[in-house]
């Protein structure tokens, strides 16, 4: 159910229909709105492996025999942070590990092994090239999961401020990891991002997230109307990134729910998310013919509202 009026003013771009100025005490299912500048919120991853080799759980057998054995559904978890967190968040959930052989003898191998060996996860030794074949920047180490982190949007029992992130067709790995990774310091409750034409959990997505992956939970589905109806009864607001607002992020005063939506990296929003967000956003910039890097650009607008929280609570 939406709201019938109450919008902020001037959030959506010029060529749509102005949002009414005034805003009712109260929106959909009792979600009350949120103040304007000033107010208060409205809601209070062919090696040998010799016999022996200090902290190896298990030698290897041949290529053919180890790939068949690999299910498609595990996570690839490549990088050493990455792979670190997730043997401290979920170790049962790791079933298989891939080290370099030719740097079993560096400070961070040796300890991965001994990890690996404390908890019976089958290690086997392989070359740089083969590792490169799973992600290019592995840093001598790939695990496999076969834990995927969903996120419950229709979950109940929010804590009194969250905050969610939803990517409209970011295709980058890079950017994708780059935002789980801030999204987990940030105290984000979960992600929610397209089945198509999006980036998923990559190899390279783990690496650069450096295990944000482990903590910030991803619903994947292609409409962002049915998750965002949802969370909207549940008090969310929802803010997107662009260009065309009038608003920057720093003339709102955000509630205590708040799902902040950002675009692809060439094309920003579609048309049908930015008619679904209560209100649209910008980023303060020097040039009006550069844009942010969306990993930046959501790393601004998560701190913005952490900034306002912490104000509150003092």
């Amino acid at each position: 159910m939406r709201r019938s009026s109450g919008k902020p003013q001037g959030g959506k771009s010029s060529q749509r229909s102005a949002a009414p100025t005034g805003r009712p005490s109260a929106g959909r299912g009792g979600r009350p709105a949120p103040a304007g500048r000033g107010g208060p919120p409205a809601r209070h991853s062919q090696s040998r492996s010799p016999q022996g080799r200090p902290g190896q759980t298990q030698a290897r057998g041949s290529s053919q025999a180890t790939n068949s054995s690999l299910s498609k559904s595990w996570r690839q978890i490549a990088g050493t942070h990455a792979v670190k967190e997730a043997l401290h968040v979920r170790p049962e959930s790791i079933k298989q590990a891939y080290v370099q052989i030719n740097l079993t003898n560096t400070p961070e191998i040796k300890e991965l092994l001994q990890i690996f060996k404390a908890k019976n996860i089958r290690c086997e030794e392989k070359s740089e090239m083969e590792l490169a074949k799973i992600c290019a920047g592995h840093q001598g180490a790939i695990i496999f999961s076969d834990y995927n982190p969903a996120f419950d949007y229709t979950q109940q029992g929010w804590e009194e401020q969250s905050m969610i992130v939803a990517l409209d067709g970011v295709e980058d790995p890079h950017n994708l990891g780059a935002i789980l990774r801030t999204s987990w310091l940030m105290g984000v409750d979960g992600m929610i991002i397209p089945q198509d034409r999006a980036v998923g959990l990559t190899p390279t997505v783990h690496k650069v997230a450096c295990g944000g992956v482990e903590h910030v939970e991803i619903a994947r589905i292609n409409n962002f109307s049915d998750p965002f109806a949802t969370l909207k009864e549940a008090g969310f607001w929802v803010y997107g990134l662009s260009h065309k607002a009038t608003k920057s992020i720093y003339d709102i005063q955000y509630p205590e729910k708040v799902i902040w939506v950002l675009g692809a990296e060439d094309k920003g929003l579609r048309t049908t998310t930015e008619r679904i967000c209560d209100e649209l956003v910008s980023i303060p910039q020097a040039s009006a013919d550069a844009s942010y890097n969306v990993s930046v650009a959501t790393a601004m607008a998560l701190a913005e509202t952490k900034r306002q929280w912490a104000k509150k609570n003092n």
